[in-house]
């Protein structure tokens, strides 16, 4: 009556042995594996590719934009709807101002006139330089950078393309586009706003 019980220890007994077994040998090989006293160490990458670096890169720097209409040629009562407000198809003789702030990636932190060397709108045919300060003038709201442009009689109509280019004062760059949807590029109507003398 003993037996069965003793047969089904010993079954189990050989299986736990088998295991240890395989476990031991698979030890060995890793072991004689390598050299003695070398640690593992991790593939060396290929040549000519880079090691990646553990610290946060943030060379790119992040650009926030939109364009307002500016108060150019409007009258005094369309001047407080108006001014200030985002658009994005001007007409000639209208004023295109771009509005743009400058964002640390590390820190978040916006970026002043000390820590950028230049932010630029390129378009096809001119650049134009930005520059920083209080926005209203009188009791500013926030500070940031900006440009204004009247579009010229004459100027082509349809979409414009343009970039907006930020360089640090420490090398790092930014580059800001538009978004690929014609209805919300910046547009050149064939309208033409009277000019207002000043």
């Amino acid at each position: 009556m003993s037996t069965a019980p003793q047969f089904r220890r010993g079954k189990a007994g050989r299986r736990s042995l088998g295991m240890v077994l395989v476990a031991t040998l698979a030890a060995t090989l890793v072991a004689c594996a390598e050299e003695p006293g070398q640690t593992p160490t991790a593939e060396p990458s290929q040549a000519g590719e880079p090691v990646p670096s553990a610290e946060p890169v943030g060379q790119f720097l992040f650009i926030d934009a939109d364009t307002v209409l500016g108060p150019e040629n409007l009258t005094e009562e369309e001047s407080p709807s108006k001014v200030c407000v985002q658009w994005s198809r001007f007409a000639h003789n209208e004023d295109v101002v771009w509005r743009v702030k400058v964002f640390d990636p590390l820190t978040g932190a916006p970026m002043d006139d000390t820590m950028l060397a230049s932010v630029q709108v390129i378009l096809s045919d001119q650049t134009f330089d930005l520059h920083y300060g209080p926005h209203p003038r009188e009791n500013p709201l926030g500070y940031f950078w900006t440009v204004s442009w009247v579009v010229p009689e004459g100027y082509p109509d349809g979409v414009i393309n343009y970039t907006i280019e930020a360089s640090a004062n420490d090398g790092r760059v930014g580059t800001w586009e538009q978004f690929e949807v014609a209805a919300a590029m910046l547009t050149v109507l064939p309208d033409v706003r009277p000019i207002i003398a000043e």
